[in-house]
């Protein structure tokens, strides 16, 4: 899109592309752009939180979901942003989890809501919990890439190399240069053959 070009949607799902490429200014800029040609201020101010999140700005993410008010504060997504950046702020570890319990309420199948829990759990030495989540996750669509990471590597403590090596085959039928599923199927395969060796 040149300058000026395109509706609200057309800003709107660039931000969303921009976003999946790692792209975190660009896509910052397509939700003002997305927001000023009237596309909804709320879903552009929660990409722009992702955004900034992820650009390693927790701290402006969290300004930016402490402007929102109203409905959108039920929301899973908003839950799930907030949960995250809480998270990644590590700051109050009970209210992340509070956060994530909600979303999950609020849909039980939302991907990066189910993620949030499941690595928090994770975290925690809560095994069973933390796998079972993944496993949600890792059937919604789009599948949660770090969900699939997270279960593969839940697989191999269990000597489960046949299932890990399944979710990273997953990562990488969809992303074929994916570093650390390459790695982690790398070394799936060895200690499978490493195992049966013995």
């Amino acid at each position: 899109l040149e300058q000026g070009d395109g509706g609200p949607l057309a800003h709107f799902y660039l931000a969303r592309s921009y976003f999946a490429r790692g792209e975190y200014e660009p896509a910052l800029q397509s939700y003002d752009k997305a927001e000023k040609a009237g596309y909804d201020r709320d879903q552009c101010a929660l990409g722009r939180a992702e955004a900034l999140r992820h650009h390693g700005d927790a701290r402006a993410a969290l300004k930016v979901l402490d402007d929102l008010s109203g409905a959108v504060e039920q929301t899973v997504e908003y839950l799930a942003q907030r949960a995250a950046t809480v998270a990644a702020l590590g700051e109050n570890p009970t209210e992340v989890i509070a956060l994530y319990e909600r979303a999950v309420e609020t849909d039980r199948s939302h991907p990066a809501a189910l993620f949030g829990l499941g690595l928090e759990h994770d975290r925690h030495g809560n095994d069973a919990t933390a796998m079972q989540l993944y496993k949600r996750a890792a059937a919604g669509f789009p599948t949660h890439v770090g969900a699939l990471l997270n279960l593969g590597l839940l697989y191999e403590d269990q000597d489960k190399y046949d299932m890990a090596a399944g979710c990273y085959r997953r990562i990488l039928e969809v992303f074929p240069d994916h570093p650390r599923a390459a790695l982690f199927l790398k070394d799936t395969e060895a200690s499978s053959d490493q195992f049966y060796d013995e």
